[in-house]
């Protein structure tokens, strides 16, 4: 047994772990490029007037109306997600339904990315309107290509393995690995960027260039490009009863997936709580080190707290897991946590040890929630294939996703707007942000207090409606091995 993984598994389970887990790194590092420091490339450097020459208020225009681009855009995905999620379901190819979407959205993301981070040969400030639209159009085609990836990686879960423990050993492996991902990229960004800039240092509080921050949109795209060939590669999926007696989706089941699966849509609901606040937080972290700290190389820090937590956190999952009685516990007792280290952040002022401190509590437990979560939404593929006769492995898993792009999108938006509330875009500095009435007051009451209450109706509503237990699904398990007339031990 190593961290909770039994080692009696099908052949060749080990090499489908470490495959899936160098897609979920490279997944993680591009998502973390795109849902936390695309907006920080567009307020800093996209339309700084001291880099080029337009005024502060068509600049600041500029970044409301790409801001709200961004907002909307994402908004479109509710509609659109789950009809991705049927289409994966109905894919049929030698590959799979699941690698071919792997393939197919790594490789087109992988371009949009490296755009969306320049001026489009100049045309930001040449012509700013026509820049807008193909803005637009580059993330709206990263938006659907993405999702397509997105779903496809992680709903590939309840194909790789079909009881709880199986589950929980792809879950933990893929988490470690995602969390080294948006670890590393947390570490080496402002490196990466300052390196390749071509003055090679920070310019008062605007870190780099747009040569820098290309340079760091190419290798998240290579990285993450790779990460999915390799899943794609040495990725083997479980082929059980249960899969066999899938049917093809139309419209109509994949709401009916959805809307019939009451399990589904309660973790959903609290999982999207807990998700938007997360990403508020964490992406304000590197303004916060920028405009209130006023020194944005410790930054780095956070990146190894990241790297050297998530490894333990994710490690210590089974352990706790069993210590808490189980997943809804457990995720509980981690969020009950983390307002407790947002609460330590939010009053440290400029001591470096007392954000520390609470930025661990913060986000020790994330790594540990996540996998709950994961696994929970994995098992209600089997709950809701119970209720409605239908299994809808790529409807149900697109839930997760949708709910991180769109906590995304709206912490784009609270980004981008709180920025401009307070001053903190273009050639702002720690001193100009302090010299301001109210503003450090304005962005802690952003940055901390919207999360925390997030937090608490996330808790909430998970303790009063969500029922997805792990004995919870082996009863489940059982109900469907007795409809299909076949024995559990057939499932694997």
């Amino acid at each position: 047994m190593f961290w909770g993984i039994s080692m009696n598994k099908p052949k060749g389970f080990g090499k489908t772990l470490f495959s899936y887990a160098c897609g979920a790194f490279g997944h993680d590092v591009f998502y973390a490029a795109l849902s936390s420091y695309l907006i920080m490339f567009i307020t800093s450097q996209l339309f700084n007037p001291g880099h080029t020459g337009i005024s502060e208020a068509t600049s600041e225009r500029m970044i409301a109306i790409v801001t709200t681009m961004l907002f909307v855009l994402r908004f479109v995905e509710l509609i659109i997600d789950p009809m991705i999620g049927g289409v994966v379901d109905n894919t049929r190819t030698k590959l799979g339904k699941f690698k071919p979407w792997i393939l197919f959205g790594g490789t087109i993301g992988s371009v949009c990315i490296v755009l969306l981070f320049t001026d489009l040969g100049g045309l930001s400030t040449s012509n700013p309107t026509f820049y807008i639209i193909m803005f637009i159009v580059i993330f709206a085609v990263l938006d659907i290509v993405y999702s397509f990836k997105d779903i496809a990686f992680w709903g590939m879960i309840p194909a790789l393995a079909t009881d709880s423990k199986e589950r929980e050993s792809v879950g933990v492996f893929a988490r470690i690995a995602s969390t080294l991902g948006q670890s590393i990229v947390t570490f080496s960004i402002v490196p990466i960027v300052l390196f390749f800039s071509k003055n090679h240092s920070q310019s008062g509080n605007v870190i780099g260039d747009k040569q820098g921050w290309l340079v760091f949109a190419i290798l998240v795209a290579v990285v993450s490009l790779v990460g999915g060939i390799i899943t794609v590669i040495g990725a083997k999926e479980q082929e059980s009863a249960l899969r066999q007696s899938t049917e093809k989706t139309n419209i109509m089941t994949v709401f009916k997936a959805i809307g019939h699966n009451d399990q589904l849509l309660w973790v959903a609901v609290s999982y999207g709580l807990f998700a938007l606040g997360y990403v508020i937080c964490s992406s304000f972290l590197l303004y916060y080190f920028t405009y209130i700290f006023g020194d944005a190389s410790s930054f780095a820090i956070i990146g190894t707290l990241n790297l050297a937590i998530g490894f333990i956190a994710v490690a210590l999952f089974p352990v706790l897991s069993r210590v808490f009685k189980g997943r809804k516990n457990l995720f509980c007792v981690g969020v009950i946590t983390m307002i407790i280290g947002l609460i330590i952040f939010a009053l440290a002022g400029k001591q470096l040890s007392i954000i520390l401190t609470g930025y661990v509590l913060f986000f020790f437990p994330y790594p540990i929630l996540f996998v709950c979560i994961l696994l929970m939404l994995t098992d209600s593929v089997e709950y809701g294939q119970l209720k409605t006769g239908t299994r809808s492995e790529g409807v149900t898993l697109c839930v997760r996703p949708l709910l991180d792009k769109l906590a995304g999108a709206i912490s784009n938006g609270v980004v981008g707007f709180t920025a401009i509330w307070v001053a903190m875009t273009n050639n702002a500095t720690a001193e100009s942000v302090a010299a301001m009435p109210g503003s450090i007051l304005k962005f802690k009451i952003v940055m901390f207090g919207i999360p925390i209450i997030l937090f608490a109706l996330s808790i909430i509503v998970f303790i009063k409606k969500v029922q997805l237990t792990e004995a919870f699904h082996d009863k489940v398990l059982g109900e469907l091995c007795t409809k299909l007339g076949v024995s559990k031990d057939e499932l694997s």
